[in-house]
């Protein structure tokens, strides 16, 4: 099951602390977009435990943390306008997302401490889930305006059960789990379609997936203990199928994310638990967050895009996408002063703006739903709407082949126009959207 190590590494935990009020969108660009009007954006709402968080042992920055709900936003990226908003907490149990979602209700800012007892972990860890309990009110705002909610709970409820098979034979094992299994799982049901019920409530037009559990341990603990482990993870799930079913009957509609069955047989590919080596962490590897993201993005897309990082070293202009489509051209990319440059012919043939050239005042115009920006080679402003703004890198003329091409700022252009511009530094990759 997905057991939640309750010491972890201090350097990423401070990190995450530092960073951890959840932001709703994560746009990126060298210059200050003007206000714009109101758009339909595609607002995604991942909550629980440290799997909707991300972590992984070893990693030491939190922007190195790249999830499952980190690959389910770029996939909406793909498809358009869309926002993040992560409230993932270290070492969470179900009575600990009972008491955040009330607090939410409330839209009352609440301390680590008032939702479960943090005594046993890293002062680090508590620092991140006194981040996320504070940003209660926040969460209630991200769940009303949310299309997909994402949750993964129950791991740290069943830490216990687990532990209690330490040092033990299979035999003792076997009876150990079966003896409480039942009594816990109840409990945790019994509490995750209360949770359900309220998350109904606080995101009414949302799409709401909560993920299975899934087993860690591998066939090197014996045959018997291993199909045991495997029994109990698909008689959890077909509760969690019931579970389903029973708030249908009242109206309320949950999708249940199998990952169990997807993790068994793979448990040393998805994982990152190696006792042979020492390593007690259970929480899933990359492979194994891509898998939790394929799953949770199954309802929503019939297709799901997996991104490559694009390789920095190489190309350090980042690698993008406009409109979900990736940006071909023979005019590379370039990165001057950390601000991305393309050749102004490509912006208006990936965005459908209208381009128009002075020949005379070295000035290109955009034109693009009512909206204009203009800028010239080598000036230090741009012009939006009328409204002239600095730009921190100029525009100016680059040899490719035997032509000579403009180059001018990508996120200024597009942003000046009106588009959203997200920056993925996971993937050294820009998502620019309409």
């Amino acid at each position: 099951m997905m057991i939640q190590a309750r010491r972890r590494s201090a350097a990423l935990l401070v990190a995450l602390a530092v960073g951890a009020v959840p932001v709703a969108a994560h746009a990126a660009g060298e210059q200050t977009a003007p206000t714009a009007a109101a758009h339909d954006a595609f607002k995604i709402v991942s909550l629980g435990d440290s799997i909707s968080l991300g972590y992984e042992p070893g990693v030491t920055r939190a922007a190195d943390i790249y999830g499952y709900a980190d690959r389910l936003y770029v996939n909406a990226l793909l498809h358009g306008r869309a926002e993040l908003a992560n409230y993932g907490a270290l070492g969470l149990q179900s009575a600990g997302l009972t008491r955040l979602l009330a607090g939410a209700a409330e839209s009352r800012k609440l301390t680590a401490d008032e939702l479960q007892d943090y005594s046993a972990y890293d002062p680090a860890a508590k620092a991140q889930a006194d981040a996320v309990a504070a940003g209660a009110p926040a969460l209630r705002d991200s769940l009303a305006d949310a299309d997909l909610v994402t949750l993964t709970i129950g791991g740290n409820d069943f830490a216990a059960l687990v532990r209690d098979l330490v040092g033990k034979t299979d035999a003792d094992a076997t009876a150990s789990f079966e003896k409480t299994f039942d009594e816990k799982l109840n409990n945790y049901a019994e509490q995750l379609q209360a949770n359900l019920r309220t998350l109904h409530i606080l995101a009414p037009q949302a799409r709401i997936e909560v993920a299975d559990q899934y087993s860690p341990v591998s066939k090197i603990v014996g045959d018997a203990m291993y199909a045991e482990l495997n029994a109990t993870i698909a008689k959890l799930s077909a509760k969690l199928d019931e579970l389903k079913n029973s708030l249908a009957a009242e109206g309320v509609a949950v999708d249940i994310v199998h990952i169990g069955g997807a993790f068994q047989g793979k448990e040393a590919l998805y994982t990152h638990f190696s006792p042979v080596f020492g390593v007690t962490d259970i929480h899933p590897t990359q492979a194994g967050y891509e898998t939790f993201a394929r799953a949770f993005a199954a309802p929503v897309w019939p297709e799901y895009t997996e991104v490559a990082p694009s390789d920095k070293a190489a190309n350090p202009a980042p690698t993008v996408y406009i409109k979900g489509k990736l940006l071909t051209t023979k005019n590379k990319p370039q990165l001057k002063s950390n601000t991305t440059f393309l050749a102004l012919s490509d912006i208006a043939a990936a965005t459908g703006a209208e381009l128009q050239w002075d020949n005379k005042t070295k000035t290109a115009t955009f034109k693009q739903n009512g909206r204009e920006v203009k800028l010239a080679i080598g000036a230090k402003t741009i012009v939006i709407g009328g409204v002239k703004q600095a730009l921190n890198v100029p525009a100016y003329l680059q040899t490719v082949g035997k032509e000579s091409k403009t180059y001018v700022p990508l996120a200024a252009i597009t942003q000046g126009l009106d588009y959203q511009v997200v920056y993925q530094a996971k993937l050294h990759t820009a998502f620019i959207n309409s």
